[in-house]
């Protein structure tokens, strides 16, 4: 029988201890970063019962497009074994496993004459009396599932492209994401605004180890083991066993279920001798962003959290989108300039200091006290490459010195330092477009902690909390089915609202 495999898990995370600045932050100035109100609270989105998302999943005309762009040649009618549904219907169960919490309560309820005359009706509104009366009388079984599956794993690369571009022509067309400013670029309108996050998804089985002894008779026990699946950190400190899933999403203002999941993928985090594909969570997050950017092209605003760094901040600010995240802990001041002004006698040594730039002082008690610096605009200039600036109002006896300075990578930060050979000057790591810590800063957050619901609803949605699926692509191919099912309910509601 040979010794049994043992699966070893990725070792826990380590906690990195905060480091207590050795300077004072002064006091942060109304600026062009102060609003004059708040966000207003949208109205509460009511429960919508499990046939009325069946009913608005099935009236989705892009659902049926890309389930024949994905699987062409699996379609009644064509070459080979005949399969026994049209691939759109195995699309339809997979988007109802989130409705029915599991693969096989979808598949029950689709026994049911009501349920399957919802999906008949659905599909005779899109592919026509033929097709739907060409169905069989009760719809698919587990094992017709089970049989589809693999054939959905082994396109998943080309069903989560398809799917990506039918959502974003959906927020398109819901007036979202368009290429005319709504809003200012300080306060931008909700619609333009994209939010990211990643989660951990608890895979069927928390198991890591393959082969187990049982203490009690010595007998050897047999289990089923996720193979991507790694303890990981959610929340800066909550470990969590499962895969990591990295999404995008918009939504209106104050328009309860208008959320549209925009693009999302894998990231792996196990070992790269483990597993040679591996991308973890901030790269993939770069990559979903500037596809969304290709082909959604407009004034937009990305908010992400801190597992964004500059160098992943500096290509999305080419391509054009404000970034927003919070500031990453431990960064210390950097010079930025040191400004002589001889009609007036003054100097100002301007430092990056908590995203922003400060004028270095000496506090009362002799500490060094970075000032931040008023803000009076935010200029954003297009073309090849997108650049943004800060008009700063340098605060002096004499009078206000305004200067602009560039909060994008320039191109003498990226020259190498002959004498370190490093990138001359990190910009978009020491300073952002919007600060952390001002209102319009705290206004972007909100969205983004309004965004995770997304994942909170997705836990509630699957029984006991956990992914119907092993495998980081199993869990992408739920969270597909997921994402089509929420997009459905923003589809169907808003043309009833309109």
């Amino acid at each position: 029988m040979g010794a049994p495999k043992r699966h070893t898990p990725a070792s826990k995370p380590k906690k990195k201890a905060k480091r207590k600045p050795d300077y004072v932050m002064g006091p942060v100035p109304r600026d062009v970063f102060s609003l004059s109100r708040r966000e207003p609270p949208g109205p509460p989105a009511r429960s919508l019962p499990e046939l009325e998302r069946l009913e608005l999943l099935v009236s989705n005309p892009d659902l049926y497009d890309v389930a024949d762009q994905v699987f062409p040649g699996r379609t009644p009618g064509a070459r080979g074994r005949r399969p026994a549904y049209p691939p759109f219907i195995y699309l339809i169960v997979l988007a109802s496993i989130s409705i029915f919490e599991t693969a096989e309560m979808a598949c029950a309820n689709f026994q049911h004459e009501h349920m399957w005359k919802t999906v008949r009706e659905g599909v005779r509104q899109h592919r026509g009396d033929t097709t739907a009366d060409s169905l069989p009388e009760t719809g698919p079984q587990r094992h017709h599932w089970h049989d589809f599956r693999p054939k959905m794993i082994e396109a998943l690369h080309e069903l989560r492209e398809a799917s990506r571009d039918a959502w974003i022509k959906q927020a398109l067309a819901k007036g979202m994401l368009g290429r005319k400013r709504r809003g200012t670029l300080v306060r931008p309108h909700r619609s333009q605004v994209i939010t990211g996050d990643g989660t951990v998804v608890r895979p069927a089985s928390d198991q890591t180890e393959e082969f187990t002894i049982d203490e009690k008779t010595g007998e050897l026990q047999h289990h089923r083991v996720d193979p991507d699946a790694t303890i990981q950190l959610e929340g800066g400190d909550r470990e969590i066993y499962g895969n990591k899933l990295v999404t995008f999403s918009v939504r209106d203002e104050c328009s309860p279920h208008s959320r549209i999941i925009l693009n999302t993928d894998t990231a792996r985090h196990q070992s790269e001798e483990l597993d040679p594909d591996r991308q973890e969570e901030a790269k993939v997050a770069l990559r979903l962003a500037l596809e969304i950017r290709t082909r959604a092209p407009g004034n937009h605003t990305v908010v992400y959290d801190k597992a964004w760094r500059g160098m992943h901040r500096a290509p999305l600010i080419r391509a054009g989108l404000l970034v927003f995240t919070r500031q990453y802990d431990g960064l210390k001041p950097h010079p930025l300039k040191k400004y002589r002004y001889k009609a007036t006698g003054c100097t100002h040594d301007v430092y990056a200091a908590e995203g922003r730039a400060c004028d270095r002082l000496l506090s009362v008690e002799g500490k060094t006290l970075y000032d931040p610096i008023p803000v009076r605009e935010v200029e954003y200039r297009g073309g090849e490459e997108s650049r943004f600036y800060h008009i700063l109002e340098i605060p002096c006896r004499t009078g206000p010195h305004v200067e602009r300075i560039p909060v994008y990578e320039t191109r003498e930060d990226m020259a190498l330092d002959p004498r370190t050979k490093r990138m001359r000057f990190n910009r978009t790591e020491h300073l952002r477009i919007i600060p952390p810590g001002t209102e319009a800063g705290d206004r972007l957050i909100g969205f983004r902690q309004d965004s995770e619901s997304v994942f909170s609803t997705l836990d509630e949605t699957h029984r006991l909390r956990r992914v119907p699926a092993y495998g980081a692509d199993g869990a992408l191919l739920i969270y597909i089915g997921y994402a089509w099912a929420k997009n459905s309910v923003a589809l169907g509601i808003g043309r009833r609202t309109r």
